[in-house]
């Protein structure tokens, strides 16, 4: 275990802002474009009804991880499911994690040629962003969460820019509500899920906690809460700017929707956002990147995650320039939030139910 607050471990304030930080990243960009695709005007409750259940999700998360609070993913993983099905379960998340970091990367590097380097080749804006991330978290947790303190207060201006085309939007876009039918709102959900990936690392990085209290749930919970309030307020705001068929024709509605606003002051106001949003998705794309070094050096024993920084940096460079276009690595983003559904949502539940019977085992042999 590491050292209190050096070398690697975090307080429950970086916690949840690790939580805030991990999830608002690329899904945001295209977010009310791929929901209002399916679940038409009512994308925004689809967006809210993801937010709320993934807040119980996280709940079961922090209850479940919580009774187990000096064993990292594959020991506990491995005592509620069998050594086997723990090391399988790791692997698989290795995996994940990998090819998760590398869409995360690619999403930021089609958006960095796009709007600020349009003629830098592709590969020189992912290398340096492979080499940022391996030098942001070669100094362990600590530094990468104080990094994203630090960049957390950026969500709030860019939080303040949801308002800015208020002036224009038209609420006839967002009528009638509810008229798309319970069916397709539910179904709006799934498209969602690659925006609100990455809260599952709370799994991983729980017991980096130095002080873990039992108000984790409750301000785990409200971390999603947060999110969520923000992603619908987005989603609103698009979809009554653009109209659900518009917004099918606009590729990333969060950067169009500030050039559709004339800003007294400040011209192309897209290409501030980029740029505050780039150092965000760097904290994303630090903290996936970890995640994965941690589960790697459980499964094989090593001292420290260093070794296994270096080593991933090759492969994750490898697989972000796999996607050729940005339709392409949309729909890698699709595929990597149907595997959330598993690694955020199924495997919670699983290894919660399985934590209440081994309890229940327990106390009944106590009895005995």
């Amino acid at each position: 275990m590491y050292q209190k607050y050096t070398g690697g471990e975090i307080s429950a304030i970086q916690a949840y802002i690790i939580i805030v930080s991990i999830m608002i990243g690329t899904g945001i960009l295209n977010l009310a474009r791929v929901v209002s695709e399916v679940s038409k005007q009512d994308a925004w409750i689809s967006v809210l009804i993801n937010g709320i259940f993934i807040s119980l999700i996280i709940g079961l998360i922090t209850y479940t991880v919580g009774r187990f609070p000096e064993l990292n993913f594959l020991q506990y993983c491995s005592y509620l499911l069998s050594k086997p099905i723990g090391y399988l379960i790791s692997f698989a998340y290795i995996i994940y994690s990998i090819a998760f970091t590398a869409t995360i990367i690619s999403f930021l590097t089609e958006m960095a040629s796009t709007w600020l380097l349009p003629n830098t080749p592709i590969f020189i804006i992912s290398f340096i962003i492979v080499i940022t991330g391996v030098y942001m978290i070669q100094h362990g947790l600590t530094v990468l969460a104080r990094y994203n303190e630090v960049i957390v207060f950026l969500l709030i201006p860019l939080a303040l820019l949801i308002f800015v085309g208020m002036p224009e939007v038209r609420l006839i876009n967002l009528r009638p509500v509810g008229a798309t039918g319970i069916t397709a709102i539910l179904k709006g959900v799934v498209p969602s899920f690659y925006a609100f990936a990455g809260y599952e690392v709370i799994m991983i990085y729980y017991p980096y906690i130095s002080n873990k209290s039992k108000h984790i749930t409750k301000y785990s919970v409200l971390s999603i809460l947060l999110v969520t309030i923000f992603y619908t307020a987005t989603v609103i705001s698009q979809i009554a700017l653009y109209g659900h068929e518009e917004i099918q024709h606009v590729l990333y509605p969060s950067i169009n929707y500030l050039r559709a606003v004339d800003f007294p002051f400040i011209e192309r106001m897209e290409l501030f956002f980029t740029i505050f949003w780039t150092l965000t998705v760097l904290g994303t794309v630090g903290l996936q990147y970890f995640a994965t070094s941690i589960v790697l050096q459980s499964v094989f024993k090593n001292k420290t995650t260093r070794f296994f920084t270096y080593l991933l940096a090759p492969l994750v460079f490898g697989l972000s320039l796999y996607p050729q276009n940005t339709p392409q690595v949309a729909d890698i983003g699709s595929i990597i939030g149907n595997l959330n559904f598993f690694f955020g949502i199924l495997l919670p539940i699983i290894l919660f139910i399985m934590c209440i019977i081994r309890e229940g085992r327990r106390k009944n042999e106590q009895k005995i």
